[in-house]
């Protein structure tokens, strides 16, 4: 059947060349525009290469789904992190973490080589004492006022760094933590809520506890809600008491110089203030050579070593909390923009598909003047590695119960789009509107029927 079927279609495709040429030999040749309105009067079709070759394959026209899926990797890091920097240049004299070292709030991560400003705050004190004592030499009295105001300055100072050292950052975080938990509770209530309304037959005990559940995690979220936005008060309010410090601190320098100058009636004081701001900048200077932890957390990367040359606010040392973790991917915006937060789809550890969950974009970079450009998936991933490949899977248009073919049978000639049919009858060419079409499939929504055998080009 197949061999009288391939003769037959040849013989129809050598009948049609033969005409189509007869017809094009016997058309008189007519002047100027009588030539196109020959041919319009008179068209000639031009059949579609539609011979077979022996042993070439068919396909069934199926049924299913069609699904353009947009794949791309990240790395499973935690997901809340910090980028530390030094406010001053500098030349690295020590680094004491690695990446992945687990450090505790305040301890020296790294730290400048400061000897050439401790020979200048030696050499400055020296200058400062020299001109207080000249200003000593010539008052009468104030000492005692002189020296209260050292100490107001100096316990000033002392006030500042220990509210500095006071940050409830990890408070917000937590807060922050607990509010995203609440949150998703709540979806899941709400879609379990949905689900039990819209299963008639489940008895009404059902549908009234899932009710319950959505009230308390209605009620969790308010809560939750309550404790961070009362973190970030007290972060913002721990912020107003650094900067009441800083005034502090200001204030005190003043009274210590107003009594510099009583105390020495006038003289000299312009040289001791001058020295005293060198040595308030010389020793601000040293305090930021060194950079501490801010948080309890987990060393992420390290980009510095003993002897490099740093830039004030380049990023040099990355910190995050150990959990909750997630895929963290490094996308162009073009295709950050492609997905949606709440988008779901698969991930895996890269080649172990045994491995793969849902998952969910939690966040992605909206413009390039988004501080994170980083692309965020949240995932149920376990026993997974930090820093392990992670491969994900969003599918970004979903067409289900359709008609489909490879896209190898799908052909073209001359602004068709056809298929050619093994029917009873022979090879058919038949016209297709194609719809989605993706690398493996294609979807057909007309011009063939389910169980269509298409022959492969």
């Amino acid at each position: 059947m197949m061999k009288t079927r391939t003769i037959t279609g040849i013989m129809l495709l050598v009948l049609a060349l033969i005409v189509t040429a007869c017809s094009s030999e016997n058309s008189p040749s007519l002047p100027g525009g009588d030539t196109a309105a020959h041919a319009q009067a008179a068209p000639t079709s031009t059949p579609a290469p539609t011979a077979e070759i022996a042993a070439r394959p068919t396909y069934t026209v199926e049924r299913g789904t069609v699904e353009d899926v947009f794949s791309f990797t990240g790395r499973w890091q935690p997901r809340d992190q910090m980028s530390l920097t030094f406010p001053i240049n500098g030349t690295i004299r020590q680094v004491n973490v690695q990446r992945g070292d687990a450090v505790s709030a305040g301890d020296l991560l790294a730290d400048y080589d400061i000897s050439d400003l401790e020979n200048q705050l030696a050499s400055t004190q020296i200058s400062l004492e020299t001109a207080q004592s000249s200003i000593s030499s010539s008052a009468t009295g104030n000492v005692e006022t002189v020296e209260n105001a050292q100490i107001s300055l100096a316990n000033a100072r002392i006030s500042l760094e220990n509210t500095k050292n006071s940050s409830p950052w990890t408070n917000v975080a937590s807060a922050k933590i607990s509010l995203e938990n609440a949150e998703r509770s709540l979806a899941d209530a709400e879609r379990d809520y949905r689900e039990a309304l819209s299963h008639p037959e489940e008895s009404a005990s059902s549908v009234d506890n899932a009710y319950q559940q959505l009230l308390s995690a209605q009620s969790s979220l308010k809560s939750a809600q309550i404790s961070y936005f009362s973190a970030a008060q007290s972060f913002n309010n721990y912020q107003y008491t650094v900067q009441q410090a800083e005034n502090s601190v200001i204030q005190a320098e003043l009274t210590l110089q107003r009594a510099i100058d009583a105390a020495a009636g006038g003289v000299g004081d312009e040289t001791v203030r001058s020295t005293q701001l060198n040595i308030d900048q010389i020793e601000k200077n040293i305090a930021d050579s060194s950079l501490y932890a801010p948080i309890d957390g987990v060393i992420l990367e390290v980009s510095i070593s003993p002897g490099d040359s740093v830039a004030a606010y380049d990023t040099v040392i990355v910190i995050g909390l150990p959990e909750p973790k997630e895929v963290i991917a490094s996308l162009a915006l073009a295709d950050a923009n492609r997905l949606s937060v709440g988008m779901t789809g698969k991930c895996q550890i890269v080649n172990q598909p045994d491995t793969a969950v849902g998952c969910a974009i939690r966040s992605i970079p909206l413009s390039s003047r988004d501080a994170d450009q980083t692309t965020r998936v949240a995932a149920g991933l376990e026993n997974v590695t930090e820093n392990q490949l992670v491969e994900v899977e969003m599918a970004l248009e979903v067409r289900e119960n359709v008609l489909w073919l490879p896209p190898s049978v799908i052909r073209t000639f001359q602004n068709r789009t056809f298929v050619v049919l093994d029917t009873a009858d022979g090879l058919r060419t038949v016209d297709v509107v194609l719809g989605l079409q993706t690398d493996e499939r294609v979807e057909i929504t007309s011009g063939v029927n389910e169980g269509d055998l298409v022959v492969a080009p």
